[in-house]
């Protein structure tokens, strides 16, 4: 008898969410097109509510934004890049850049009167679950449209229009909102600006951002200022990261909303044996542990006139942008790599616990390549692939590799072809460079003076990130000297749930 396969119908909802107050280029449509565990109002004898991550198997779908699921009323395309959806923590939120077409202006015009009011999705359910008359949907198996409508299926939901005037100068009259006529808040927000999202550079929007900043207002410039949540901090943190080794090298980076998480490790493998054809297999569980990340802050500040502020077009925003990214690349990587562990400070990779060590002499050595073949096979022989590691470098010790050389012949011993190796390589491993690692530890009875240098398993290390980048601007508390303040900061810690996928080699001297 052949399987039969249940075929589910597309389902249409509009639902309960609240506006964000963003502020973006472009004549952007933004709102949540589902809030997780928002409860929705009779469906036909029975409630729903959705669950954390149902559309995660369909964030790559090809989704359409259209007018009253009208397929000939096309407002963006995810494709296209007109479309952008985000599972975030509170729900699937999106952003459609409404067309410069009569569809586009139509809608707009709409919004801004209170014509449209609602915000809809249809989908198909692939998971759910039952408990009397209501319903969990688990997991959407489709993602068809997401939907500017009309008649919302729930009356509470509405739209919110928000504008921004051109001109700086004409600040004062910065915003004019339609009235939220609902208890619980609307479903979408439309910003207007003069200058499309797609040619704005984070720079000039980081700039426009300063600039709508009045004296005596404090703003979040990547939650709220002149670009959408999470985008320019994930902008930024991928620019963070190509100014800090450690996170360059490839460990794994993993975003939390809470204070501290605790994570399962293993400490001890199972078992398996041999057994016979019938015979009972002998049970046995793995050692399990916990491992902690209590992300921690690391911030700056910078201060400057508000001339300079209100004058400068627009270098002022890359020179900040570009500082505030570089002290703080340079100080996580010291942190990543020679953090203590006492508040506040994270631990780093010196202070881990259980760490492999290579010990180069009893007071210190010049680096060799044995080194480093001694903890590659370290790495090896707990079962650490070659292609998951990792060396990490002060550049005397680089400079002092690099200068070795063949007693016959006086050709140099380690060289890496730039085309097919980058970074360099020791032995088939990528070497990087980083002069935040100490040059001051004490080695053996001479108190000679060395450093350390890792060679480590990109799996062996996770990031853990509350905060990617914030970066915002305070034009008040410096009232008397006419100065604003600008300060980035982030929220992360370090740990390694198998400790010896790390290497340490000590005592490496200049």
């Amino acid at each position: 008898m052949s399987e039969v396969t249940e075929t589910r119908a597309p389902e249409t909802r509009t639902i309960d969410v609240d506006v964000q107050n963003i502020d973006t280029r472009g004549r952007t449509l933004v709102g949540y097109a589902a809030v997780y565990g928002a409860e929705s109002r009779d469906l036909g004898g029975f409630t729903e509510t959705i669950r954390p991550a149902a559309f995660a198997g369909v964030m790559d779908a090809d989704v359409r934004a259209l007018l009253n699921h009208d397929p000939s009323q096309v407002l963006g395309r995810t494709r296209s890049g007109t479309l952008r959806l985000t599972d975030e923590t509170r729900g699937l939120r999106f952003e459609v850049d409404l067309p410069t077409s009569p569809l586009g202006d139509n809608v707009r015009e709409a919004v801004k009167r209170g014509d449209i009011d609602g915000a809809s999705f249809r989908f198909v359910v692939g998971e759910e679950e039952w408990e009397g008359d209501k319903r969990t949907i688990v997991s959407v198996k489709e993602l068809q449209d997401v939907t500017v409508a009309t008649y919302g299926a729930y009356p509470d939901a509405s739209v919110e229009l928000r504008t921004r005037p051109e001109s700086p100068t004409t600040f004062e009259e910065d915003t004019m909102e339609v009235e939220d006529r609902t208890e619980g808040g609307g479903g979408l927000a439309v910003e207007d600006r003069a200058q499309t999202a797609e040619t704005a550079t984070v720079e000039e929007r980081i700039a426009d951002g300063l600039r709508g900043v009045r004296k005596g207002e404090s703003r979040a410039l990547t939650t709220a200022a002149s670009v959408s949540p999470g985008e320019l901090s994930s902008v930024l943190f991928d620019r963070l990261r190509a100014g800090s080794v450690v996170l360059s090298t490839g460990i794994r980076t993993l975003t939390t909303t809470a204070d501290s998480v605790t994570y399962p490790t293993l400490t001890a493998d199972v078992s398996p044996a041999w057994t016979a054809e019938a015979a009972a297999i002998t049970p046995g569980d793995p050692t399990f542990a916990t491992l902690t990340a209590t992300p921690r802050k690391l911030a700056h500040l910078t201060q400057f006139s508000n001339e300079v502020l209100d004058d400068s077009d627009p270098s002022i925003a890359s020179v900040l942008n570009d500082h505030l990214l570089t002290v703080l690349a340079l100080k996580l990587d010291a942190g990543l790599l020679e953090g203590t562990g006492t508040a506040p400070e994270i631990r780093g990779l010196k202070n881990i616990a259980g760490t492999q060590t290579v010990t180069s002499a009893t007071n210190g050595a010049t680096p060799t390549l044995d080194m480093i073949a001694d903890a590659i096979a370290l790495l090896e022989a707990v079962n650490v692939p070659r292609s998951r590691m990792r060396i990490v470098m002060h550049p005397r010790n680089t400079a002092t590799l690099a200068k070795l050389k063949a007693s016959t012949g006086g050709t140099y011993l380690w060289s890496a072809d730039p085309a097919t190796s980058s970074p360099a390589g020791i032995f088939g491993v990528p070497v990087y460079t980083s002069p935040q690692l100490g040059t001051a530890e004490t080695q053996g009875t001479s108190g000679a003076v060395a450093n350390s240098a890792y060679v480590y398993d990109i799996d062996s290390l996770v990031y853990v990130q509350r905060t990617p980048i914030e970066v915002e601007l305070d034009r008040s508390r410096l009232f008397n000297s006419d100065q604003s303040e600008m300060r980035a900061k982030l929220r992360g810690d370090l740990i390694s749930p198998t400790p010896t996928g790390i290497v340490r080699v000590v005592g490496l001297l200049a």
